[in-house]
């Protein structure tokens, strides 16, 4: 059974990408409603008295109206035929166990972005006894770089990309996943697993050590710091490059033939990665930063752990995610994106390729 048309679609998370992804969608004329989860019912109740979004900036302006605008889980998704989820990485799980007891046959769930989270989605499904058929995919990063500027006002200053890759879970799904889809992203083009998707992520490669090692700068200018026209000095790139060595020895090993990320950046822009760095937004203006709690838990732990598996050294990996344990005073192994997470532990090489491609199940 392939996956529904897209008729209707649940934007999951209502934060500056949810807002600006359901106000974008509804102008367009797509059927959208916006849910948010309810602990933090105050962020999306200027938008609900309101009753929609004011869209600003350079995807199109107008006041969008969503159908719905909810913390009702159960009736957001009711009858989408998509459910696009654009909460933090950190909360895909949350959302996985709140959409279980409710989702429908061949509705899509697509991650903006992933960073593994439809393996983790499918784990929990499956961990929950869904037996439904419903199609998963993520992809590299969100499609709107964008910003709350007032109550149920957002502003976004960079729309979707030229190109945006996305995977499904299995990978053979991906061509009828973007089939189903591209009514509402066009740009959408196949990569060939989930695990390629996790490891092109630029945010997990670029904002662990733009942080780190500028946090002297970061702390003292209180504020008035610019990542991607500071942070990346030689120095810093050698360490940089350090760390995509071994992203790419292990997509290597998943028999993906790599881009490095500034060819990434101008496949996806289709513009130079020195043109990002010139126009970058401010910050980050302290360690207080997702750049770290999110980045590195999801993104960097996975990275570890997968090297593990893969029987490829992840040095430069381990130690960012040490120092930013010590930095926050956690422990983000512990708490973090692990392949034992992911219900992948213990599988060969060839298993795992078989388990993303063909949703083949392990050995026994």
């Amino acid at each position: 059974m392939p996956p529904r048309s897209l008729d209707s679609i649940a934007v999951v998370g209502a934060g500056n990408a949810g807002h600006a992804m359901a106000a974008d969608l509804a102008l367009k004329g797509f059927s959208v409603r916006l849910y948010e989860l309810p602990r933090f019912a105050e962020f999306i109740r200027p938008t609900q008295e309101r009753g929609g979004i004011e869209l600003t900036g350079v995807v199109g302006e107008g006041f969008a109206e969503p159908e719905l605008i909810t913390t009702d889980i159960a009736q957001a998704i009711k009858g989408a035929s998509h459910i696009f989820v654009v909460t933090q990485a950190l909360a895909h799980e949350e959302v996985a166990e709140l959409c279980a007891p409710y989702v429908e046959e061949s509705q899509t769930i697509v991650l903006f972005p992933g960073s593994g989270g439809a393996l983790q989605v499918a784990k929990t499904f499956e961990d929950n006894g869904v037996t439904k058929k419903v199609f998963f995919a993520e992809t590299v990063t969100l499609p709107y770089a964008c910003r709350m500027q007032g109550a149920a006002w957002i502003n976004v200053h960079s729309g979707p990309a030229a190109r945006e890759i996305i995977a499904a879970l299995p990978g053979k799904d991906t061509g009828a996943v973007i089939e189903a889809t591209k009514s509402a992203y066009p740009m959408l083009s196949p990569a060939k697993h989930v695990l390629e998707i996790a490891l092109y992520n630029p945010n997990i490669l670029l904002h662990p050590i733009g942080v780190i090692f500028n946090l002297g700068r970061i702390e003292y200018s209180k504020g008035e710091f610019w990542m991607y026209k500071e942070a990346f000095t030689p120095s810093v790139m050698k360490l940089l490059k350090a760390l995509e060595k071994e992203r790419v020895a292990m997509l290597r090993v998943l028999n993906v033939e790599p881009m490095e990320f500034e060819a990434y950046y101008e496949y996806r822009y289709q513009k130079p990665w020195s043109d990002f760095a010139a126009v970058a937004s401010k910050g980050p203006a302290s360690a207080n930063t997702r750049y770290i709690s999110e980045d590195i838990p999801i993104g960097m732990v996975l990275w570890a752990s997968l090297g593990d598996m893969l029987g490829v050294p992840t040095p430069t990996a381990r130690s960012l995610f040490h120092i930013s344990s010590v930095i926050h005073d956690t422990d983000y192994w512990q708490g973090g994106r692990t392949t034992e997470k992911l219900g992948l532990a213990d599988m060969t090489v060839e298993e795992l390729n078989r388990y993303l491609l063909e949703g083949e199940a392990r050995s026994a």
